[in-house]
């Protein structure tokens, strides 16, 4: 893609119990020609990196992130309608989990491990402009009593890095009880300076 022409991402479609071998088919069902194949050790991170060509101009990326142990499909691309109009096809053919699913399997969640599930989740499904439902789920996990659901929560930033999360991310990185959790936050607002995913 020229470097001054205008690029489309859809939303990070979070794919239900799919894994590597999933990805794999879905490829080569398509027979669309694989851009990128990489494997990282990182159990924290990206897992997991496929890219496939669907048509000039326009890719479909795989990952597997290993913190919120979800798959999610990414189409971009230089033809906004086109981008869009694969993303549509994706959510017809494989029922990724829509954005309401996201937020209500949070209110719905029981135990902290279902919370904290539910968060990273909706972390990584969250739209790429700020809203409110998402936010304010994630918000709330940040000022848990339960270290293990603010970890969740400070994590499910990173995925969006919408700038109406970084004064409670500072506070966190000043204040939390909890050592660790201060240098997660402090690593996400590097990171949110920086620009890196």
């Amino acid at each position: 893609m020229n470097e001054n022409q205008e690029s489309y991402t859809s939303r990070r479609l979070v794919l239900r119990d799919w894994g590597d071998d999933e990805a794999i088919r879905l490829g080569e069902s398509g027979g669309w020609r694989v851009l990128r194949n990489e494997s990282s050790e990182n159990p924290l991170g990206i897992t997991r990196t496929i890219t496939w060509s669907l048509a000039p101009g326009i890719a479909l990326t795989y990952l597997a992130d290993g913190r919120s142990g979800c798959s999610v499909l990414v189409v971009s691309g230089s033809q906004k309608e086109a981008v869009q109009r694969f993303q549509k096809s994706l959510e017809e053919s494989l029922n990724p989990w829509t954005l309401g699913e996201l937020t209500t399997t949070i209110d719905k969640a029981q135990t902290v491990p279902e919370i904290r599930a539910a968060i990273l989740r909706a972390g990584i499904g969250s739209p790429q402009e700020y809203n409110r439902k998402f936010f304010k789920r994630i918000n709330r996990a940040m000022s848990s009593d339960n270290p293990g659901i603010r970890f969740s929560g400070i994590w499910a930033t990173a995925y969006s890095r919408w700038p109406e999360f970084r004064e409670d991310l500072s506070n966190i990185a000043q204040k939390d009880p909890v050592e660790s959790l201060r240098v997660d936050a402090r690593i996400i607002l590097d990171h949110y300076d920086d620009g890196r995913s």
